[in-house]
């Protein structure tokens, strides 16, 4: 595709995004047939409320909170940062934590969502053995969380990523193979759905190899993850690799007279060992999430077809925080 049509498609999702309010698909339930708790009596997922972040446990991440729950976890939310808050939680989830200056107006440029001290307090925490999910969609999000993400061994690039398409909207990690094509997402009166594009490549990105992805069991592999835009990051030696870019994959800011970049080969989640705890960071949110949107309440996330093993990978990431996945 040319870097003027992947341009365009950027600008045209920013738009779109901005334009359809998201809500929670309070609908969608994984069916987890073997959870690793009893009900309610497995580790503590704190779900970050301190830094104006854009996805809550109760608002449109709560079907992700729903399904740790139904694997065991107790998932709380933690509306401010101490060493005392972080000591009660096994696992804290960051998802698009932005300054408050960004909020309402996400043009240049995106300051940092931490303070020094919350900084500082977070990496120690994680030191010391507690798991961090950290997860930023696309630009202003990376901007915001960047430094924590250099501490972590993860270079974030500010902007848009997109598998190279035509679609310019999703992108597929893994090996299945879908079709001769790629996808491209249609609104329709049904709901979010895939069309192949002919001529395309199938599969623009592909999966790491690492217990994430193979799980517990036959049962627990994913064998593909389909995300929704985001942003892609350079991984220092320290990341394994999960979701990793095909070659034709390129990045941008939403303007359509901003340069593009290739970045063929960098990803869109990593799993990190970080002292005695551990990280992943995921480069776009809705993967981990089921949302619905306009008045058709278009699907987008793991309530649909095309992600059917979406639910399956954002579960296995917190078996590995949690030491499930040992």
């Amino acid at each position: 595709m040319t870097t003027r049509i992947l341009a365009v498609a950027l600008v045209s999702l920013a738009v779109a995004g901005s334009a359809i309010a998201q809500q929670a698909d309070s609908t969608f339930r994984f069916a987890i047939s073997a959870p690793a708790f009893s009900s309610g009596s497995g580790p503590v997922v704190c779900v970050d409320e301190a830094h104006a972040n854009m996805h809550t446990a109760t608002g449109t991440y709560l079907p992700f909170a729903t399904l740790l729950r139904d694997d065991g976890y107790r998932v709380q939310s933690l509306p401010a940062w101490s060493r005392a808050a972080l000591q009660q939680c096994a696992v804290v989830a960051i998802v698009n934590a932005v300054a408050q200056s960004n909020v309402r107006d996400r043009s240049l440029p995106h300051p940092p969502a931490f303070s020094k001290a919350e900084l500082d307090t977070l990496v120690t925490w994680i030191g010391e053995g507690g798991g961090l999910l950290l997860i930023a969609d696309h630009t202003p999000f990376p901007g915001a969380v960047g430094a924590l993400g250099l501490v972590l061994g993860v270079g974030m690039f500010d902007a848009f990523a997109g598998p190279g398409d035509s679609g310019g909207v999703i992108a597929i990690f893994g090996t299945q193979n879908l079709s001769d094509s790629t996808w491209r997402r249609y609104a329709t009166d049904r709901g979010l759905q895939f069309r192949p594009i002919a001529g395309a490549v199938a599969n623009p990105g592909t999966l790491g190899s690492h217990k994430i992805l193979t799980g517990r069991n036959e049962r627990e592999v994913v064998r593909w993850v389909t995300t929704f835009t985001g942003h892609a990051f350079h991984a220092s030696s320290r990341v394994a690799p999960l979701l990793i870019f095909g070659p034709r994959a390129a990045a941008g800011i939403d303007r359509p007279d901003a340069a593009l970049f290739p970045i063929g080969g960098w990803l869109q989640a990593g799993a990190i060992e970080f002292g005695a705890g551990r990280a992943v960071v995921l480069g776009e949110a809705t993967t981990c999430t089921a949302q619905v949107g306009g008045p058709r309440r278009i699907r987008t996330g793991m309530n649909v077809p095309e992600a059917p093993d979406n639910a399956r990978f954002c579960l296995n990431v917190v078996h590995w925080l949690t030491k499930v996945l040992n």
